[in-house]
C-alpha cells in the first residue's frame, strides 16, 4: 500500500529524531558548537609602533668672562704700595670669539704710596696666548708719570687669534721705576705682572 507523501515526510522524520539520543541532545549539540578557528572573530588591531625617542643634543657652553659685566678690578701690590689695574670695554664681550675686534682699554694707577716719591711706567705690554700662537698685542716704552695720583690709560686691540680658539689669555707686564728717595734722582725697578682670561664663542656655543 502506498502511504500519503506527508505521512511519509513524518515517518522520516522520527526515524531520524530516534537514532539520535535525542532531538533535544540534537538542539544541544548544535547550540554548544564552536565556532572554526577566525570564523567570526573580530579583526587584530595592529599595534602601534613606538616612535623613537628625541636624542637631546649638549651644546658646548661659553664659561662666563671677566668683562661680561663691561669691567673688571685687580689689585697687585708691590711692596710698600699696590698697582690698581681697572679693564673696560664697550664691546660685548659675550660675543667674543677667535676672529672678533676685541678693543680694551686699561688703566693703572698706584696706591698706598705718598706723592713725595716719584713712581714712572717705563714698560706697559700685553703679551696674547690663544693656545696656539702667543703674539705681542701691546707695547708702550717711555717715561711715564704716575706718581699719586696721576694714573696711565692706554687702549689696547688685540689681534685675531688662532681659528678654534677657546679662550684668550693676557698677561700685562708694567715696569715702574720708583724714587729711592724724594728728590734723589735715583730709582729702584719694580715689574708688576696681571693676567687677564677671555672665554671665546666657538660653532654652536650659546
Amino acid at each position: 500500500m502506498r502511504l500519503p507523501r506527508s505521512v511519509a515526510a513524518g515517518l522520516a522524520a522520527a526515524v531520524l529524531c530516534g537514532s539520535l539520543t535525542g532531538c533535544s541532545n540534537l538542539k544541544e549539540l548544535t547550540s554548544s558548537s564552536k565556532p572554526l578557528p577566525g570564523a567570526n572573530s573580530p579583526s587584530a588591531s595592529p599595534t602601534p609602533s613606538a616612535s623613537p625617542s628625541a636624542v637631546a643634543v649638549k651644546l658646548p657652553v661659553r664659561a662666563s668672562g671677566p668683562l661680561d659685566t663691561g669691567t673688571a678690578t685687580h689689585s697687585l701690590k708691590q711692596g710698600a704700595f699696590s698697582v690698581k689695574l681697572t679693564y673696560w670695554t664697550s664691546d660685548n664681550a659675550k660675543l667674543y670669539s677667535a676672529d672678533t675686534l676685541k678693543t680694551i682699554n686699561v688703566a693703572a694707577h698706584v696706591e698706598d704710596a705718598d706723592n713725595t716719591h716719584q713712581i714712572t711706567i717705563s714698560t706697559f705690554q700685553v703679551i696674547q696666548d690663544d693656545g696656539t700662537k702667543r703674539v705681542t698685542a701691546a707695547t708702550d716704552n717711555g717715561k711715564f708719570d704716575v706718581t699719586p695720583p696721576y694714573p696711565y690709560n692706554t687702549v689696547v686691540t688685540l689681534p685675531a687669534a688662532t681659528a678654534g680658539a677657546t679662550t684668550l689669555t693676557l698677561t700685562i707686564r708694567l715696569d715702574l721705576l720708583v724714587e729711592t728717595a724724594p728728590k734723589s734722582g735715583s730709582y729702584y725697578r719694580s715689574t708688576a705682572l696681571d693676567t687677564l682670561t677671555l672665554p671665546l664663542l666657538t660653532n654652536g656655543a650659546n
